[in-house]
């Protein structure tokens, strides 16, 4: 088998590219694209090296590897906290373990010789080009499973976060479950709907926008004493919504100045939100006074 270097680099670093990509998406640990393609680099040159120079014989140990993957890692995802960092490294593995599965996958389906070997990606498909193609889209394909697999067994659990919903110079905390079925978006500005009892939010409002949400069924849609309220005027929606037994209703709600959701040790910020005011309970057990979709999670 003849090997060629300039085509093997450049093919180990469109596949570093891909792993790196994924391992950002696994972990949720965003990174530039620059940094991404230098650590891509990184993983390649090292390649070369060691088919260069095989009387390195540290390059083919599990330690040699090891800390190409921290240095990779540390290239393209600096981090302060040594848990981010591990939660990185352990997406890059799950990653760099799939497009191996990929590549394996093709061997088998097309009886062509594609492998992983000392932790670097080889072929000897006729078509360079046709390969890194299936392999990717392979890659990519095995990622959405194993992502959606495991998206739906944590959407199974209830999931409660902290909720910061800020408005001027007020802020209040609420507990909201994050819940799959809350597909709400404002039809006009198509931002999405955060569903809050109107107990947790009533510290944000002014009297009068308090009274107008509880009766504003019976103000005919009007907005009554708060007409001289010209912020406010700008802050009210109302965001239709279809229910069992509610084919056309009608939800209250306004703009706040932003949303922060606290998820584990992430911050997901969001000024294009709209507060939507439910007057019932929201949980039985009073477990949490705010109901949010995934989307506001999302990186």
């Amino acid at each position: 088998m003849i090997l060629y270097i300039d085509v093997l680099f450049l093919e180990n670093v469109i596949v570093n590219y891909g792993i790196l990509q994924i391992t950002e998406k696994l972990s949720g640990c965003y990174s530039s694209g620059i940094r991404k393609f230098i650590s891509a680099i990184i993983g390649a040159v090292y390649l070369v090296i060691m088919l260069l120079c095989p009387a390195i014989r540290t390059m083919y140990t599990v330690a040699g590897k090891l800390l190409l993957s921290v240095l990779m890692i540390a290239v393209a995802f600096p981090f302060r906290e040594m848990k981010s960092a591990l939660k990185a490294l352990l997406s890059f593995y799950i990653s760099s373990f799939i497009f191996a599965g990929a590549g394996y996958a093709l061997m088998s389906l097309t009886n062509q010789g594609i492998y992983f070997k000392n932790g670097e990606f080889y072929n000897q498909m006729k078509s360079d080009t046709l390969l890194l193609v299936l392999t990717l889209i392979f890659g990519f394909l095995m990622v959405r499973a194993f992502t959606d697999i495991f998206r739906r067994r944590v959407e199974n659990e209830s999931y409660i976060v902290k909720a910061y919903i800020h408005l001027g110079e007020r802020m209040v905390c609420l507990q909201a479950l994050i819940d799959t079925g809350n597909s709400l978006m404002d039809p006009v500005t198509q931002y999405p709907v955060m569903i809050a009892e109107l107990d947790g939010v009533k510290e944000l409002l002014p009297a009068g926008m308090t009274e107008w949400l509880k009766n504003w069924s019976q103000s005919q849609n009007t907005i009554g004493g708060l007409d001289e309220n010209s912020e406010w005027q700008k802050r009210i929606r109302l965001i239709p919504f279809h229910a069992i037994g509610t084919d056309n209703g009608m939800l209250p709600g306004f703009k706040p100045d932003s949303v922060c959701v606290e998820k584990e040790e992430y911050h997901y910020e969001r000024t294009q939100v709209v507060v939507c005011i439910c007057q019932n309970r929201l949980s039985t057990k009073n477990q949490y006074k705010a109901i949010i979709s995934p989307e506001m999670v999302s990186a």
